[in-house]
């Protein structure tokens, strides 16, 4: 069986697969193929790494890199920035995302129930008490979105498995979260 990789990184960078140049996007390969993916920054304050992968797990450099299994022979490779200093002094800041969804997410995980609530429509927040919204998404450590469709997005548990739901909107809020 054929593996589907999605390559995703939050920074600008090219990659060397097995020594070949791409920009990123998707690569397919054979299920029992060692690859070798090659990360290049396009910034200065970050530094290249490799990560060793066979099938659909990552063989090397963990820290730096997450490959979560969607189901179907399709894995997503989310790729972390490596910084030019090792000693720094850690951030308190919390950084916010554009995207309402993945915020209302880091919202509950961080258990910000108030902020998670104003993500939703009034309907939905009143029907849902505090304990049920946390136990939702317990189990879960990550979420992804499906890049072909709007509206749906991967929730990553801890054995780094994908489940697909639907967030739907309405009026600019979450209005219903549906499990495929």
């Amino acid at each position: 069986m054929d593996i589907s990789l999605s390559i995703n990184c939050d920074f600008e960078s090219v990659f060397l697969i097995n020594g070949n140049l791409i920009e990123g996007g998707e690569i397919v390969y054979a299920e029992n193929e060692v690859v070798y993916l090659t990360v290049l920054p396009l910034s200065a304050m970050l530094l290249p790494y490799t990560v060793k992968l066979v099938g659909g797990a990552i063989k090397s450099n963990e820290e730096l890199a997450k490959c979560y299994n969607l189901g179907a022979g399709k894995f997503y490779l989310k790729l972390l920035a490596r910084f030019n200093y090792v000693y720094s002094i850690p951030s308190t800041k919390k950084t916010e995302t554009g995207d309402l969804i993945e915020k209302f997410f880091k919202c509950v995980i961080e258990n910000r129930i108030q902020d998670a609530r104003s993500c939703l429509s009034q309907e939905l927040s009143e029907s849902i008490d505090d304990q049920s919204l946390l136990a939702f998404f317990d189990g879960y450590n990550d979420i992804i979105a499906d890049d072909r469709t709007k509206g749906l997005y991967y929730l990553i548990d801890q054995t780094q498995n994908g489940t697909l739901y639907n967030f739907s909107l309405k009026y600019g809020v979450i209005d219903n979260i549906i499990e495929f």
